[in-house]
């Protein structure tokens, strides 16, 4: 594997769960603490439950049971949607940092997989059955030599690059991240609030076993000329929200960027294939870009330990996991429509909203959190 991220870090583990041994290269020298928070839906936390990090991530995560949906103005409740599943999963929120520190600490522990930081890839190319990897590894030049590599680094992906692909395209928004202690949080509790606007739209959420909490404000790019301003365009928001805003000591901006839709996977005679961000990262508007990578993880794994053949495994990886990714694309393309609706349209939505049922709204994501990996 390319990467000791999320989706990196989860599909050594799967194979190793098989008796599949793997090497992860990482650029970093060392792994830090990036990112903010994150969300985990049923979905996902099903395949790290079965790797031995329930206990570990219910103990730096918040459980929420809905996510609760309102007007960005008056901070009036549009809806709640429900957001757990019928067999006990939970659905979580935490910090980035606590689930790749879970991932790697349960790496660390397996004989099956080797970590080698320090180790960039410069370039790709296909040598017989086997791909060769020039590498910048601890200041010095290396050649390795693998019947397989998985590209899991993300949006950016250096895999990606070395191959000639598409680099990835603004998603013409952006996402400014901050973070507030306990004594600054003024409207989460325990659950995960949005609040939705025209052009603009806010999601809070606690992290860190509920002690932060993770603000973020997503807006166009081409609005989002400072930080500073961030104040004046949130203006005659929600007062809860306001007072988030002013409180939090500085905002981090994270310009969106996507994979297009189209990306190839599978290259070099299927002796390469991208996972994760790597091969489809899309805007945020589901919460579902770990949750994607780790499903991925899992999906991988299984087809390389059961198929024949790489051919044949690589073949069914992608029958599995390409209509699934393109049916979520839809999903997140028809959440950034309905998120910044202008009034009146969204008087209609909400009107919409708040007539559905419990269960029906529940019904409108069973498809996406009730998945479950390859057994």
């Amino acid at each position: 594997m390319v990467g000791a991220g999320i989706a990196g870090l989860t599909l050594a583990l799967e194979l190793a769960r098989r008796g599949i041994g793997s090497t992860i290269l990482e650029r970093a020298h060392r792994l830090e603490e990036v990112g903010a928070g994150l969300q985990l839906s049923p979905n996902a936390l099903r395949v790290l439950w079965r790797l031995g990090l329930g206990d570990v991530l219910n103990a730096v995560g918040t459980s929420a049971a809905s996510v609760t949906l309102r007007d960005g103005r008056s901070g009036r409740r549009i809806a709640d949607v429900p957001v757990t599943a019928d067999d006990g999963t939970p659905y979580l929120a935490l910090h980035r940092a606590d689930l790749q520190g879970a991932l790697l600490t349960k790496v660390v522990q397996t004989e099956l997989i080797s970590l080698r930081l320090d180790s960039a890839v410069s370039a790709l190319s296909l040598d017989g059955d086997r791909v060769r990897l020039p590498l910048h590894a601890a200041g010095e030049a290396q050649d390795l030599a693998a019947a397989l590599v998985v590209g899991a680094d993300g949006v950016g992906s250096a895999v990606a690059a070395g191959l000639g692909l598409q680099d990835p395209a603004p998603a013409e928004a952006v996402a400014w991240r901050a973070t507030l202690r306990g004594d600054e949080q003024t409207a989460v509790s325990g659950g995960i609030e949005a609040w939705l606007g025209p052009r603009r739209h806010a999601v809070a959420y606690p992290i860190s076993s509920g002690r932060r909490t993770n603000l973020v404000l997503i807006e166009p790019a081409s609005d989002a000329q400072d930080p500073d301003g961030l104040r004046r365009r949130f203006a005659g928001w929600d007062e809860r929200l306001v007072a988030m805003i002013a409180r939090s000591a500085g905002f981090t901006a994270w310009p969106l960027r996507t994979i297009v839709s189209d990306r190839v996977w599978r290259h070099l005679d299927d002796r390469v294939v991208l996972i994760g961000d790597a091969g489809h990262a899309m805007p945020p508007y589901a919460a579902q870009g770990a949750g994607m990578a780790i499903e991925d993880a899992a999906v991988l794994a299984a087809s390389l330990a059961e198929a024949p053949d790489l051919h044949a495994a690589l073949a069914r990886y992608e029958s599995e996991r390409r209509p699934r990714i393109d049916r979520l694309r839809r999903r997140v393309a028809f959440h950034q429509r309905v998120y910044h609706l202008p009034r009146p349209l969204s008087l209609g939505r909400d009107v919409v909203l708040a007539l559905r049922k419990s269960d029906q709204l529940r019904q409108d994501l069973a498809w996406l959190y009730d998945w479950r990996p390859p057994a």
